[in-house]
């Protein structure tokens, strides 16, 4: 796997928890939490609760297996989503700093993609580009708002999709969704000229990804499967102001 990111840095995140698995994750979002930006705060959040959860054997065999490594993530990232929570002034009718979030475990072949927000995720293939997760932003109503985001609300509230790779995939990470089939093939253009031009992070399996693909099957392509993860207790998270598109 090969790696490239363009754009603030401090708004991406890669992390290799295991042999052949990696956390990869873009976040974008408004307001401030000890005094750094809400997206950074939450990258770094999750990255200590990474590190901070491998010194556990059984953490360590779950982040190995391509669900078992999904779940394990979910909660992680509930974990963090409370953490923020308590940290911010956020309530039912008030929402001080949010972020949106993109993030990826690649394991054994499968990338499993967890979402929140307007950033998104998508898969490029065989000269086509394809979505890996679902549009949160909510476009017909007069202001663009969000369904869900994290810091919002106490109780994590994600989209969760997967996708079994094969070799000369790439996996590409945007803080923002692109709109219609001319923002895609431009997309496109961009990345076989290796040009990103904006925010991004892109991972590009080869055929030597080594740990990344299994040794023994052959990989077969499915759509994108989506689903909705809630963790904790239930609760309503209520709809975000634009101020965490326009950021």
């Amino acid at each position: 796997m090969t790696l490239a990111i363009r754009g603030d840095r401090t708004s991406c995140l890669s992390l290799q928890l295991g042999a052949g698995t990696w956390l990869l994750a873009v976040a974008r979002g408004f307001g401030q939490m000890g005094g750094l930006p809400i997206e950074s705060a939450l990258l770094a959040r999750i990255r200590n609760e990474c590190h901070g959860r491998m010194r556990s054997p059984l953490f360590r065999r779950a982040i190995d297996r391509p669900q078992a490594a999904a779940t394990a993530m979910l909660a992680v990232l509930a974990r963090v989503n409370g953490a923020l929570y308590a940290n911010t002034a956020n309530h039912d009718d008030y929402v001080s700093a949010a972020a949106s979030l993109t993030a990826v475990i690649v394991v054994q072949g499968f990338a499993y993609v967890i979402h929140a927000g307007a950033t998104a995720a998508y898969l490029a293939r065989a000269g086509a580009i394809a979505p890996l997760c679902n549009d949160d932003v909510m476009e017909e109503r007069p202001i663009p708002v969000l369904a869900r985001a994290f810091a919002a609300a106490p109780v994590l509230d994600v989209g969760v999709s997967n996708v079994r790779l094969i070799p000369g995939d790439a996996i590409v990470l945007l803080g923002r969704r692109i709109a219609g089939a001319n923002e895609r093939r431009t997309l496109l253009e961009r990345l076989e000229a290796s040009e990103l031009g904006e925010q991004i992070l892109v991972a590009r399996f080869e055929d030597d990804a080594g740990a990344i693909f299994p040794t023994s099957g052959a990989a077969v392509f499915g759509a994108p499967r989506f689903a909705r993860a809630v963790a904790g207790i239930a609760a309503a998270i209520g709809f975000l102001a634009a101020a965490v598109l326009t950021h």
